[in-house]
């Protein structure tokens, strides 16, 4: 039983589907059914993607207090015709996961880097067996 709060049983669905794609494309592209059993970089890959995944969906950095209007720093253009920009108007980021949100008792904040870690475990240490 995986233990989860929130969505943070998401982190496992991605990781799983990550290593999912990742045998799929080892079989399409080498052409070998056993080529991701036999190679560890194709885990290593999976477990990369999965981990800017979840860092992608990962909230953002809250900030600690609201700025008043007055010391709110805009972006102004040479151009006087150009409208001022706010700094964070211009990024893209998605937000799924909360901040309370775990998987296996661990915050989803922390997901990334642990599957990093699980990444370069998979590649320097020889016969583990994920799927």
């Amino acid at each position: 039983m995986i233990v989860h709060r929130g969505r943070g049983g998401l982190i496992a669905i991605i990781l799983f589907l990550c290593f999912l794609g990742s045998e799929f494309y080892t079989r399409i592209h080498y052409r070998d059914d056993t080529y991701y059993q036999h190679h560890p970089w194709p885990k290593l890959a999976a477990c990369l993607v999965a981990a800017a995944l979840v860092w992608w969906l990962s909230p953002g950095r809250q900030p600690e207090t609201v700025p008043s209007p007055s010391q709110q720093q805009w972006i102004v253009s040479s151009s006087r015709d150009a409208s001022a920009l706010e700094p964070e108007s211009s990024s893209f980021k998605l937000s799924l996961f909360r901040e309370t949100d775990s998987l296996l008792f661990i915050p989803v904040k922390y997901w990334p880097l642990l599957l990093c870690f699980l990444g370069i475990v998979l590649y320097f240490v020889p016969g583990v067996a994920i799927p």
